[in-house]
């Protein structure tokens, strides 16, 4: 088999308490749970959450 890499892209609108955005993705980086399934031809190896965010004015 073959190692290879894919990016999954989710796109996640948020209300935020936090006083700034780096705390919200802080937050979410350090509390949110997901999870990817390995099938009977790929199996999931390693999974990390990059996250950033935006400011909508």
């Amino acid at each position: 088999m073959k190692s290879q890499i894919l990016y999954i892209i989710v796109r996640v609108e948020v209300e935020s308490k936090t006083d700034c955005l780096m705390e919200t993705v802080a937050e979410i980086e350090g509390e949110t749970n997901y999870s990817f399934e390995s099938t009977e031809n790929v199996k999931v190896l390693e999974t990390e959450l990059l996250a950033t965010g935006f400011n909508y004015p």
